[in-house]
């Protein structure tokens, strides 16, 4: 496809094959295209994702063991014999299948379209434990392959030992000074040793062989020779073992030949799915946020062949209402790149294989067309006017709806004002037809036209002219001009050819100029303003944020204190029923005490009252503002809290520092009131006499929260030593160990608390504490 030629495709899946464990895998890669019917580019954008959480979260089996084995399992098939390492290689990849097959099957409802592939991989588990058993990784078959084998390769084991220790006897006896050197070796399978040639009639045995120079002749000694010959009969003899195994073992992978086959395949698809998921996690890659129709919206998106550290990342968008975008911009500018990176977006995402983008949104393209050859690609291709006419041309003819098509320089390698009009033809008849173009060119009048044909937007390439230096960075809807004379002068041209070249220019040339930087500059501080007015709507969206996070967090704290205070009023009411009751009996055990009782109900009945108000709703009063009122050490109280606090510092700033009970807070002075209140002297209540009843040795602090089981413990502790309790159980839990941390520092700051210590295993171990109170 010439377009993925010009972008240079290839060298994408270059890429993404160095992360395919096998060569069929690799080989899969290398023939991928993106796919433009809708449902298929779909599927593979979904099916690596499922790869790419594969990776993320789990460890998935080795593919390496897949090789191109189909000629062998169709010989095999057909009755051949396979060779040894062959048959080994079978049995690797019957392994890696089985076991990919296992970790998706299990994985099936979140990856269902690895684990419905996956369903072609074969289980051939007795066929697989045969080739293992019988196979070394080298091919070589093994002893334990069969009995026969392992006695007949004993018996050789024992044959070399004995031919071994007879022939070094002759090394080392009578017959050595007749020997080139005192040692034995083998030629063809048989035991020899070097004679010099002279003394070769000395030496009785067989000569089989001679040294190149003549002078030492190789013979195997006569006390060796039946040891020789039996040798190398059970040699043959396990040829014909090794024979037997082979084909048994090929026979038995033939029968199953065409489903290890269809299962290569499957796994070099899944191997490949893998890879693609590697590559994207090396190049930081994105998965798209789907639209509908033919439209590309790239957020920081950056060239998968460039460096990423380098690179300056480019935002983009066409489609919908812009069908066209012209970019312009100076030589060397990165026109040329930003056009590569669209076409290789849309052919990365349609291929299944995420981009590297912050973020990218795209819908479905149905074609891709291309027309870039300039001596900026890569591959220095330089195409000449009539080529770039003729692959225009068949565009034209062939285009479908719905296409993206690239151009760059369009209709350069002519005359101007020609090369003009036919770039804003094409423009026209590829709009008409449903296309969506992104084009380059240096052509003023092409500017003009984006500028006021309805569905194209002008982009350019930025140019800094303080340093005459691109920046390679993309505005959509600006205009970029050429800059060819300020690049000359940048580059060495004498000023006064400069100034020459300017005099050459048009008025109208001049004026046009003029116009689009004005309009340019125009652009950019409204870009600036529009900037700044998303700062400030930023900012204010944390504000309000913010002040939603204050208002959850004041409705829980007020639910906090009503919870706290429902089971504060639910306590005094125990606590009252209680002391009523105590006097009720005493009034019956000794009427004489009526007028006293009597008395100490009225107080119960006023504590009863006092409860109530201080529990339930308030006017607010006056607050205190004055520095005098608010002199350190005099008491107040702020809502929310029921007890008065006491004045440590002067206000200062409208802010004042106060402390209630054990905690010291800054509260603002418009928060307070003086209070004036006496406490009242009450009889004390029984609290003893309602701990003993309703005392338990236990409390469970599993799943509460920290401030919540905070609180029940501190109660639990005192109502324990209120009731007399020698010793508690804390239930905690083991989990994180926050809540036995905050179970042990309470325990040991608690002056009613002797010891405390890790409850015994069989009493729940880590998870308990026992605290001894005294």
């Amino acid at each position: 496809m010439h377009a993925l030629r010009v972008l240079e495709f290839s060298k994408v899946l270059a890429r993404i094959q160095r992360h395919a464990e096998s060569e069929l895998g690799a080989a899969v890669v290398e023939g991928l295209a993106p796919s433009f019917v809708t449902e298929e580019a779909t599927r593979r954008l979904a099916m690596t994702k499922e790869a790419y959480e594969c990776i993320a979260n789990a460890s998935p089996p080795s593919l390496v063991g897949l090789r191109d084995l189909r000629r062998s399992l169709d010989q095999a098939a057909k009755g051949a014999t396979l060779a040894g390492e062959t048959l080994w290689y079978v049995g690797h990849a019957l392994t890696g299948m089985r076991e990919m097959k296992a970790f998706l099957s299990g994985r099936a409802e979140r990856v269902p379209l690895l684990a419905e592939e996956a369903q072609s991989l074969p289980i051939e588990q007795r066929l697989e434990d045969a080739l293992h058993a019988s196979l070394e990784s080298s091919g070589e078959v093994k002893d334990g392959a069969s009995t026969t084998l392992a006695d007949l390769r004993q018996r050789q084991r024992n044959t070399v030992q004995r031919i071994q220790e007879r022939i070094q006897s002759t090394t080392t006896g009578p017959l050595r000074e007749f020997l080139s050197d005192p040692i034995y070796t083998v030629r063809e399978g048989r035991y020899v040793v070097p004679v010099k040639s002279e003394y070769r009639s000395r030496v009785k045995g067989v000569v089989h062989d001679a040294s190149a120079s003549g002078a030492t002749v190789y013979i195997e000694p006569e006390e060796v020779l039946q040891l020789g010959n039996t040798l190398r009969e059970l040699a043959g003899r396990e040829r014909e073992e090794i024979g037997k195994i082979l084909a048994a073992l090929s026979k038995r992978v033939g029968e199953v030949g065409g489903q290890i086959s269809v299962g290569l395949d499957a796994g070099a698809r899944i191997d490949a799915a893998l890879a693609i998921a590697k590559y994207a996690f090396e190049i930081g890659g994105v998965f798209p946020e789907v639209l509908s129709g033919p439209v590309l919206e790239i957020q920081k998106g950056k060239h998968p062949l460039l460096d990423a550290e380098k690179v300056v990342p480019l935002d983009f968008a066409v489609g919908r209402e812009v069908q066209g975008v012209l970019i312009t911009g100076p030589n060397t500018g990165g026109k040329t790149v930003a056009l590569k990176v669209v076409g290789l977006f849309v052919a990365m995402l349609q291929t299944g294989i995420p981009v590297p983008a912050l973020h990218v949104r795209a819908g479905h393209f149905n074609g891709l067309w291309a027309d870039i050859g300039d001596e900026q690609s890569i591959q220095q291709s330089l195409s000449t006017f009539s080529g770039h006419i003729k692959n225009i041309s068949e565009a034209l003819r062939e285009i479908k709806k719905g296409s993206l098509v690239l151009f760059d320089e369009l209709g350069a390698g002519t005359d101007p004002a020609e090369g003009a009009a036919l770039a804003k033809a094409i423009l026209l008849e590829l709009q008409d037809q449903g296309a969506i173009t992104v084009s380059s060119s240096h052509y003023g009048e092409l500017k003009a036209f984006a500028f006021t044909q309805a569905g194209f937007q002008n982009a350019a390439m930025e140019f800094d002219l303080k340093s005459l230096r691109p920046t390679y960075r993309l505005l959509m809807g600006a205009s970029g001009a050429s800059q060819a004379l300020r690049i000359a002068e940048r580059f060495g041209i004498p000023p006064r050819v400069i100034s020459r070249a300017k005099e050459g220019l048009s008025d109208q040339h001049v004026d046009l100029a003029l116009l689009m930087e004005e309009l340019d500059r125009s652009q950019k501080r409204a870009r600036q303003a529009q900037s700044e007015a998303d700062r400030r709507t930023e900012e204010l969206r944390k504000l309000e944020e913010r002040a939603r996070k204050k208002l959850l967090e004041a409705e829980e704290i007020r639910d906090k204190a009503a919870s706290r205070a429902g089971k504060e009023l639910e306590e005094t009411l125990r606590e009252l029923r209680l002391q009523a009751q105590e006097l009720f009996d005493e009034l019956k055990r000794n009427p004489a005490r009526a007028t006293e009782i009597r008395r100490e109900l009225e107080q119960v009945q006023l504590k009863g009252s006092q409860k109530k108000r201080a529990l339930g709703p308030k006017e607010r009063p006056v607050a205190a503002t004055t520095s005098v009122q608010l002199e350190p050490g005099a008491k107040v109280k702020m809502d929310g809290y029921s007890h008065a606090g006491v004045v440590l510092e002067a206000p200062k700033a409208g802010r004042v520092k106060v402390q209630f009970g054990l905690m010291k807070m800054e509260v603002k002075v418009s928060s307070l009131t003086l209070s004036h209140e006496v406490p009242k002297a009450a009889p004390r209540p029984n609290l003893q006499l309602q701990k003993v009843s309703t005392a338990t040795t236990e409390i469970s602090l599993r799943g509460m929260r920290f401030e919540d089981a905070q609180l029940e413990l501190e109660k639990f502790i005192d109502d324990s030593v209120l009731a007399g309790l020698e010793s508690v159980r804390i239930v905690h839990g083991k989990g994180e160990g926050i809540l036995r941390k905050m179970v042990s520092d309470m325990l040991r700051r608690h002056r009613h608390v002797s010891s405390f210590a890790e409850a015994q295993p069989a009493e729940g171990g880590a998870g308990v504490t026992i605290a001894r109170l005294g």
